[in-house]
């Protein structure tokens, strides 16, 4: 998971288009009750969303292209379930089709978090409701910074939270970690190990070190040590081009770039480790 800049104040000119004025009118009548109408915040929004997060899901960060869809970081709908019930929460209507509350999230990110959204205190303690019950002062519930600050939410949101690679680690068997309470969660509620990822992870890495042993095996011919640094080169940057934001699955990139010795040079055979190692090095130095 990267951040995202959205301006928050500039939502697509479809969301806020005047034939919505009624149905938005109606959703502050009918509460929780409310008819949702999908088209307004899926059709008016979606191609904005795919272009700022580049065709990623905003969590997995996998490349899902038209698969991405359109999620509510805090669910529209209340949820009242009798299993998982630490997940039942009373609804963010209001925010139905606010541009603030809008992410694009892959089918199965998408499925998986459903209208869950924990709060750190696993009770309504924080939990913000439009009718002011508590009677909080400011009462500011449209706004993204007041309310992450009242509620502290366990999801992470990747508009929100400047550094959401804060929250993870990886490991060499290609599974993402929680490094916070919030990282885990995040983890649990989207199922971020689920073996489709895990296989992705593990490829992407797979597919770098078949790179490097292709280049040491014509090492092991030509015995050139200038065509073995160029062809180890060319490997170096493909994973340096692929960290940056806009990639898929860059954060993991990022992890096998920095720790280059852990997630490669433990695959390569012995006797090369550290020949693979003083290249890479000097590549990363320059």
């Amino acid at each position: 998971m990267v951040h995202r800049q959205k301006n928050f104040s500039l939502p697509p000119k479809e969301l806020i288009d005047t034939q919505w004025d009624a149905l938005k009118a109606d959703l502050l009548v009918s509460t929780d009750l409310h008819n949702v109408k999908v088209a307004c915040y899926r059709d008016t929004t979606i191609n904005a969303l795919m272009s700022l997060y580049k065709d990623k899901c905003a969590i997995c960060e996998r490349s899902r292209g038209t698969e991405l869809q359109v999620d509510h970081y805090r669910p529209k709908k209340p949820r009242d379930f009798q299993t998982g019930v630490q997940y039942n929460q009373p609804g963010y209507y209001w925010l139905c089709y606010e541009w603030s509350n809008l992410i694009p999230l892959c089918s199965k990110c998408n499925g998986n978090k459903s209208n869950k959204f924990p709060l750190n205190t696993w009770d309504e303690t924080n939990r913000v409701s439009n009718n002011n019950v508590k009677g909080l002062n400011p009462f500011e519930p449209y706004s993204l910074d007041w309310l992450q600050n009242q509620e502290l939410p366990l999801m992470i949101n990747p508009e929100y939270d400047k550094q959401p690679e804060r929250h993870f680690t990886f490991h060499s068997n290609g599974n993402i970690v929680g490094r916070t309470d919030e990282g885990s969660e995040t983890i649990k509620i989207c199922e971020l190990n689920r073996k489709d990822l895990v296989r992705e992870r593990l490829k992407i890495r797979q597919d770098y070190v078949n790179s490097i042993k292709e280049a040491l095996d014509d090492f092991s011919t030509h015995r050139n040590k200038n065509i073995l640094k160029g062809e180890l080169n060319a490997v170096f940057k493909i994973i340096k081009f692929n960290c940056h934001i806009d990639q898929a699955h860059s954060y993991y990139n990022l992890f096998i770039y920095k720790y280059y010795s852990y997630f490669i040079d433990s695959k390569l055979p012995a006797n090369l480790k550290g020949l693979t190692t003083t290249y890479f090095n000097q590549f990363n130095n320059k």
